[in-house]
């Protein structure tokens, strides 16, 4: 692992190193929310607001870029593989699901109805039909973008919020529809298309020796697990040093 150019078999270090970044981004953008939540901090919203934004960025774009790498290579062996893509879908969208279920037990305005979670689940499915694209995904991705710009002044029930059409009032501390997020994902597979053509890299790139970038690139094969574990730690340090938070039981 730790060699010049040695890594796992099927993996691209450089790309678990950017999901890396975004899950470690993610972690500390989300100790703030739990400030804000439990403790009522308020300092410089706008940087954390902004931070906020460029981790989920950086997150997203990394998913549609590892889609296309994992989509680009199962479709040389089996062209049409829609129940690998199905069956991601299901476990993804299941997790986020039963986020929503534990989190609908929480007092106040904590439900999270469609997280990030559901939403990479839902674009594991939509990234399918896009994949034919490729570069020319960018156009795509700006529609998506553009398109949430109408979309966030109309309101409606629950239902449409996949799309980014909210209750009057709305809040939730983790939603993700699809206008714009996919239009991120979808440069990820615009990136995908342009470095890794075909699932593979147009050149090899070493492996630094940097104990901190292998530390990284490590958290990025493992974000899943950081997601679902880091909240509960978090909260129970919070729990621990300041004693019951408001908001939360006993």
């Amino acid at each position: 692992m730790f060699g010049s150019g040695v890594y796992l078999r099927g993996r691209y270090w450089e790309v678990d190193l950017l999901r890396g970044i975004g899950i470690t981004m993610m972690v500390a953008s989300n100790f703030v929310t739990d400030l804000w939540l439990f403790l009522g901090y308020t300092g410089h919203y706008l940087f954390w607001r902004l931070f906020a934004i460029a981790t989920a960025s950086i997150f997203i774009f990394t998913s549609g870029l590892s889609l296309w790498i994992s989509y680009s290579r199962t479709v040389k062996r089996n062209p049409r593989p829609y129940g690998k893509y199905f069956r991601r879908f299901l476990k993804l969208f299941g997790l986020g699901m039963l986020i929503t279920a534990v989190t609908y037990l929480l007092p106040g305005q904590m439900t999270i109805h469609f997280g990030i979670l559901h939403f990479l689940g839902l674009a594991t499915l939509l990234a399918i039909p896009f994949h034919r694209f490729g570069k020319w995904n960018f156009l795509w991705a700006i529609f998506f973008l553009l398109a949430y710009l109408p979309l966030k002044n109309l309101h409606d029930g629950l239902l449409l919020l996949p799309l980014g059409i909210t209750p009057e009032g709305y809040f939730t501390p983790d939603y993700f529809p699809v206008f714009p997020w996919f239009g991120v994902y979808l440069l990820g597979m615009t990136a995908g298309s342009v470095f890794y053509p075909d699932g593979s890299r147009r050149q090899d790139i070493d492996l630094p020796t940097n104990p901190l970038v292998n530390f990284i690139a490590f958290a990025g094969r493992h974000t899943l697990l950081i997601y679902l574990v880091h909240q509960p730690i978090l909260v129970g340090l919070l729990r621990l040093i300041y004693g019951p938070l408001p908001g939360l039981p006993v």
